[in-house]
């Protein structure tokens, strides 16, 4: 069992890190821009949230690269990686033009979604600026595939933390603008873009990794030992190879990402704060949750090669080694969310006094406090889930993982819908409609918003909870032992 550790440690680690960079990277811009303005992250959250939902199906596909890949090295024929590789290629530049579309679209979209009116600008510009480097995150998902499948993780962790560092510093400068007063000199600050920034260094930190990814591959060592040239080609029977098993767990980050975003959007129409609050303590759930995501690419990998390679005992013992290590880690998180709300939520408002803070943004420190012990609930099996769908992912039953996806995630949205308590829209107090300019403390919400908000936030934990049985139980049932996909 100690060698699954480290054979799971060693693919895990540079994954975790580059997951880890890219959390890191999420809650720097989102605190960047509750400084420069409350709202824009608010904005940021439901936007970006559409960002992915409109991305992931592609990503899905794309991601399958590492899992296909991984098997292809184990059963000793890693000279056809090369040619599945350019399909993955294909795959992704072909989306750009799908995703320009859709951004065209993002103004009605959001009304329709009945956002607060004060919101939909920012969202829309926020969103139909991600959609830029859409094709960008589908490209170097595909090409960081090839890295994970052959265990060249390491090339994924620095990658990323150039790319993490680029898209920070940039983040800093396009939020908040260049002050000439920096170098001493004189005259207003220029490129304050606010949101509009935000997503600009986002979009250019996406393709900077596709370069990045494509430039490395060029290397002599990849391109004669992997057929990276010779596969330079379309290959209709491995396109379709792709797709098949790529489009499941597509249509899973659709389902996933959809019922989060619908969560989100229902959040949304309660107003600013809310939608803050939310947007606060989902940023340290995603600090904890993103980089088990390297975890659950890694089980991904090393499930796949196992079962072709050397069978389902030592693919067993990998699983356990990683869930062993995420629940260690999930712990950690769930007890710093329970006894550490106040000073982690504090953290948003580092560089400002609390006579600075307005009275709708110190109402949603206050309110995120409590919704992190929501998150330390239900932390430790959504790191269950993560894992044992990576591992149902890599032997090739991604039908299931969609199909217990969709199931669950129909149910919960129903339920949520369904039987959502009645609420008014007036947020401050419980009788009194005004809303007050300033605040050095933060005032209360209002009862019917405030168990509204409670309400979602419980759908959203039994979601997990559902999500963690569902793929408890398919991975015990044992099926996926006997799959393979090359």
């Amino acid at each position: 069992m100690r060698s699954a550790y480290a054979e799971v440690l060693r693919i895990a680690v540079p994954l975790m890190i580059s997951t880890g960079m890219f959390s890191l990277v999420l809650f720097a811009d989102r605190t960047l821009l509750f400084q420069h303005e409350p709202a824009e992250m608010g904005a940021a959250m439901a936007a970006g949230n559409l960002f992915w939902v409109s991305i992931c199906i592609f990503v899905g596909i794309a991601s399958m690269t590492g899992a296909i890949a991984s098997q292809y090295v184990g059963a000793g024929r890693p000279n056809r990686i090369g040619r599945m590789l350019w399909q993955s290629v294909w795959f992704s530049l072909a989306t750009m033009p799908l995703f320009l579309t859709l951004a065209y679209f993002a103004e009605p979209l959001f009304k329709w979604t009945d956002q607060a009116p004060t919101l939909i600008p920012l969202q829309t510009v926020y969103f139909q600026i991600l959609m830029w480097g859409g094709a960008g995150e589908v490209l170097q998902t595909a090409l960081s595939g090839f890295f994970s499948g052959t265990h060249r993780t390491r090339t994924i962790a620095i990658v990323s933390v150039v790319s993490g560092v680029l898209n920070l510093l940039l983040d800093y400068l396009l939020i908040f603008g260049i002050d000439p007063g920096w170098w001493g000199g004189d005259g207003d600050v220029v490129l304050e873009l606010g949101i509009a920034g935000a997503g600009i260094a986002s979009v250019i930190s996406f393709w900077f990794k596709a370069v990045c990814y494509a430039a490395i591959l060029l290397k002599p060592q990849f391109r004669n030992s992997y057929g990276i040239i010779r596969g330079l080609c379309f290959d209709r029977r491995m396109m379709w190879r792709l797709a098949y098993f790529g489009f499941p767990a597509g249509l899973m980050y659709v389902t996933e990402a959809g019922a989060f975003s619908v969560i989100v959007l229902m959040i949304g129409r309660l107003g600013d704060v809310p939608l803050q609050a939310t947007t606060m303590a989902i940023n340290f759930n995603m600090i904890a949750f993103i980089p088990l995501v390297g975890m659950s690419i890694a089980a991904s990998v090393l499930v796949g090669q196992h079962l072709v390679r050397s069978g389902h005992e030592p693919a067993i013992r990998c699983v356990r080694a990683a869930l062993t290590i995420a629940w260690a880690y999930s712990a950690a998180w769930a007890l710093a969310y329970w006894f550490g709300a106040e000073t982690l939520i504090s953290l948003y408002a580092l560089n400002q006094s609390e006579s600075t803070i307005p009275g709708d943004a110190a109402l949603a420190l206050k309110t995120a406090e409590g919704l992190l012990g929501f998150v330390a609930i239900y932390v430790l099996l959504d790191a269950t889930q993560l894992i044992l769908a990576g591992a149902l992912r890599g032997a090739g039953d991604t039908w299931f993982v969609l199909i217990a996806g969709l199931s669950v995630s129909v149910v919960a949205l129903t339920i949520g819908i369904v039987f959502e308590p009645t609420w008014e829209p007036a947020l401050w107090g419980t009788d009194d409609l005004a809303t007050p300019t300033t605040a050095t403390t933060p005032t209360t919400m209002s009862d019917s918003v405030s168990g509204t908000l409670r309400w979602w936030w419980m759908i959203l934990t039994g979601w997990v909870i559902s999500l963690a049985a569902a793929m408890s139980a398919r991975y015990l049932q044992g099926s996926w032992k006997r799959m393979r996909m090359v």
